[in-house]
């Protein structure tokens, strides 16, 4: 079977690792490759699918909203979030899915448990809303910071507290940076005026970015209390595989570390 991620800009993308590693692992002699797809082009891609003979492939930047419109079935998860990153080739049929949620929700609990928590989640886009969704499904109580109180609207659903800035912030017992801040190792407390005073030692941090693998935001938080985004991207990356396959392969997420982990070195989360 031939899989592949569009996205623009594509050149830096980890996704033919992740699967590749999983592929050999499983003895499958499945393809998955990184195309370059322009936004003006995502009409014709129906034709893209032809052409490379695609049966699945994952949706990044900027086309994970865009690309539901020629989509013929969105499953839920993904029409809450409105955004799909996972699409499945069904005969003539295309079908959405959104394992951004799963897969950020899958290492969530595998680090830190689902007991119920007080989450504040930094940033009002796409990255939020999957975030979001995934903490809604734990039960948390969350609140959510945004610059521009009108992405605060862009949310489905409502059932958060709305935060646009830091004068008495409270207590939280998770703080998720889902921003782009800190890709190019900035200082989220310093950009975001963001108080230090809020972070405890058993304050739980995640940075969604997972290269540089401890970004400044992170190195606030104790080493067992802090978790980048590489978790995510793994689990995101598998949950698509399972899905192509009908769930009749389970992803080797063992194989996929390994191969990740000779490209980063040392502890890769």
């Amino acid at each position: 079977m031939n899989f592949a991620v569009i996205g623009s800009p594509i050149g830096h993308t980890l996704s033919p690792m992740i699967h590749d590693a999983n592929f050999r692992a499983l003895g499958l002699e499945d393809t998955y490759q990184a195309l370059h797809v322009m936004p003006d082009d995502l009409q014709y891609i129906r034709d893209i699918i032809k052409q490379y003979e695609l049966d699945g492939f994952n949706v990044t930047i900027p086309h994970k909203e865009t690309i539901m419109q020629h989509l013929d079935d969105i499953d839920p998860r993904a029409l809450e979030v409105e955004a799909v990153n996972t699409v499945m080739v069904k005969g003539d049929r295309l079908i959405g899915f959104n394992t951004d949620v799963t897969g950020y929700k899958q290492a969530y609990t595998e680090r830190f448990g689902s007991s119920p928590c007080r989450v504040l989640i930094l940033g009002g886009g796409g990255a939020s809303k999957a975030v979001f969704r995934a903490h809604r499904e734990i039960g948390d109580e969350i609140t959510i910071y945004a610059r521009r109180k009108a992405s605060f609207d862009t949310f489905r659903d409502q059932g958060f507290s709305k935060l646009s800035g830091f004068d008495d912030i409270g207590h939280f017992d998770v703080i998720i940076n889902t921003t782009p801040v800190g890709l190019k190792n900035e200082n989220l407390f310093d950009m975001m005026n963001f108080p230090k005073s809020a972070i405890t030692e058993n304050t739980i941090g995640i940075d969604l970015i997972y290269n540089p693998h401890v970004t400044p935001f992170l190195e606030a938080f104790h080493e067992e209390k802090r978790m980048n985004g590489l978790a995510m991207l793994v689990n995101q990356g598998l949950h698509a595989f399972e899905i192509w396959h009908e769930h009749a392969y389970k992803g080797n997420y063992e194989a996929v570390y390994k191969e990740l982990d000779k490209k980063f070195g040392g502890d890769i989360k």
